[in-house]
């Protein structure tokens, strides 16, 4: 029977980002994060990890709030990961987290999907990119708010290393990412496609509703996709991440 985990940062930190890395399609975890849930077996080893924190931009909580002084209200589910462990309790982790992230004063839990994500679930496309889809989150009641835009900066390729455009305080731009890593013989951003957005809304009937009022973004119907001719598309781009190399500079 697996065991529900509450972890504030930094608690179980070098566990939890091994375990992402091994179990994410992306092999990459975040260094930093506020709490995560996970479950745990009989035996203490994780078997699945929920994890939240700010949005990785301050922009995105900008521009998902009418009112900027909720900007705060607003948390970023940064992964969900899970390895061995069925349906029911995945549902159940999602039902701590949000449980929980309610009784921090959170109003809305934010995080995105790959809209092809359900044909990763099946046949040999899960040897390539095995991720949840849309359907893990409409299932838990997540609401779908549209897509994001088309080639967004997921982060930086600097000499052969995935580096976060966020790190700490700072967000690393074409502008100043010289600066932060002058010594870097390459220099690459990475750029993703285009991602399905999901809200969780928090709070009970009443404070939900009016949370939803709050929300920039307006609820959408969502379906998942199934043309049969997405599957090349996605066995030979299965992130759609594209490269553009940043030129060194002379740094006075």
């Amino acid at each position: 029977m697996a065991r529900t985990l509450t972890l504030t940062f930094p608690q179980r930190r070098a566990e939890i980002i091994a375990f992402v890395r091994k179990h994410h399609y992306t092999r990459r975890c975040p260094g930093v994060w506020s709490v995560a849930y996970g479950l745990e077996n009989d035996r203490g080893k994780l078997q699945a990890v929920a994890m939240y924190g700010p949005p990785p931009y301050p922009s995105i909580a900008r521009a998902f709030c009418r009112d900027q002084d909720h900007v705060k209200q607003l948390t970023w589910q940064t992964r969900m990961v899970g390895a061995g462990i069925s349906t029911a309790a995945l549902d159940e982790l999602l039902h701590v987290a949000n449980t929980s992230l309610a009784r921090r004063g959170f109003w809305w839990v934010l995080t995105l999907t790959d809209p092809l994500a359900h044909v990763i679930e099946g046949g040999v496309l899960r040897l390539i990119s095995p991720g949840y889809t849309g359907a893990a989150y409409a299932r838990n009641g997540f609401r779908y708010i549209g897509q994001s835009g088309r080639n967004q900066r997921l982060g930086w390729l600097i000499d052969g290393v995935p580096v976060h455009c966020r790190q700490g305080p700072v967000t690393l731009t074409q502008a100043n990412v010289r600066e932060h890593y002058p010594e870097a013989r390459s220099v690459r951003e990475l750029h993703g496609g285009v991602k399905d957005r999901w809200v969780y809304v928090l709070g009970n009937t009443t404070e939900a509703a009016n949370r939803t009022l709050l929300m920039a973004y307006h609820v959408q119907d969502w379906r998942p996709i199934t043309q049969p001719r997405l599957f090349l598309r996605h066995l030979w781009h299965p992130n759609e991440v594209r490269c553009r190399s940043i030129p060194s500079r002379v740094m006075s």
